[in-house]
């Protein structure tokens, strides 16, 4: 048995798809095929099931894949550790976060990444997406946060890493406050205050299509009113002039008198979490997106505030 194989192995768990994994891990279906077939028979066990209805683990794989994903995490930890070592991880990091998600992920990620490559000299900032992406392609920052898409940047590269639920903030005297969950079609003719377009063309869209366009036809938000910043739409929500969506995370770090929030039902529509990086990435930026995309993968504990 060799490393490859069990990296072969947990690459179709996690995808349960041999084709997929096949992309993922560059070399053919067939040889893929071969090869976890040639582990199956070294072990003298069937690790995955293979039907029309599609690919499954068997309980024996189902443990086996434990003890595989821990040998592969421990080789690319021990590679990552001798790269680092070889290179010296030292260096700068240049990093933004993104104002509507500032804690959370991010702040782990940032956290675990100062964890590991301490010699790197780490500084950051935070601003909007469209902030951020300005900085990337100026070179003022090698990587940043971002929510996606964005626009006019086909020169950088960007990873998503996660994705956040979007929510709605609603006067406390409003009708529908007395709900706990929303399904879109309850806003219908609600008035909105968002932000304006030109700030993220890309975001905007994303964001009003998955709530408008969720019920039973496209429809066309009642945006009564633009401010600049979430600061500003949420103060606009407890005048009365009308709701407004943000991220969950951002969401919790904004308590503000006469303003509830409230989650859709499911499914409920979400905001893609990248991370964006000139090209070609440095050794160190290169780092921190492998980071992030580990890091993003993984269940990490819930801290917001209940909504």
């Amino acid at each position: 048995m060799e490393l490859r194989h069990l990296r072969y192995f947990v690459a179709v768990a996690a995808e349960l798809h041999f084709g997929r994994a096949a992309e993922r891990l560059f070399i053919s279906q067939p040889a893929l095929s071969q090869q976890i077939r040639s582990l199956e028979s070294e072990l003298g066990l069937t690790l995955l099931e293979r039907d029309r209805r599609g690919v499954r683990l068997t309980p024996e794989g189902e443990a086996f894949l434990a003890e595989a994903k821990a040998v592969v995490q421990q080789a690319d930890r021990a590679i990552e550790v001798a790269r680092a070592l070889a290179e010296g991880a030292t260096g700068r990091l240049r990093m933004g976060y993104v104002r509507t998600m500032p804690g959370g992920l991010p702040e782990r990620i940032v956290a675990e990444y100062r964890r590991q490559f301490p010699r790197i000299d780490l500084t950051t900032d935070s601003g909007s997406t469209v902030d951020n992406v300005e900085r990337l392609r100026t070179g003022e920052l090698d990587v940043a946060f971002v929510h996606t898409p964005f626009e006019d940047a086909d020169e950088l590269g960007c990873v998503e890493i996660a994705t956040e639920p979007l929510v709605v903030a609603l006067p406390s005297a409003h009708p529908l406050s007395r709900r706990r969950r929303l399904r879109p079609e309850y806003l219908m003719g609600v008035p909105l205050v968002y932000f304006p377009r030109r700030n993220s063309p890309g975001v905007y869209d994303r964001g009003l299509s998955l709530v408008y366009g969720a019920a039973t036809g496209p429809q066309v938000p009642d945006i009564v009113r633009t401010e600049p910043s979430e600061e500003r739409m949420v103060v606009a929500v407890s005048e009365g002039v009308g709701i407004t969506l943000l991220p969950q995370e951002r969401a919790a770090t904004m308590r503000y008198p006469g303003v509830v929030w409230r989650r859709f039902t499911d499914p409920e529509p979400t905001v893609p979490l990248s991370v964006a990086f000139g090209q070609p990435p440095a050794p160190a930026a290169r780092r921190f997106v492998e980071l992030a995309r580990e890091l993003g993968q993984q269940p990490g504990p819930d801290n917001r505030p209940r909504l």
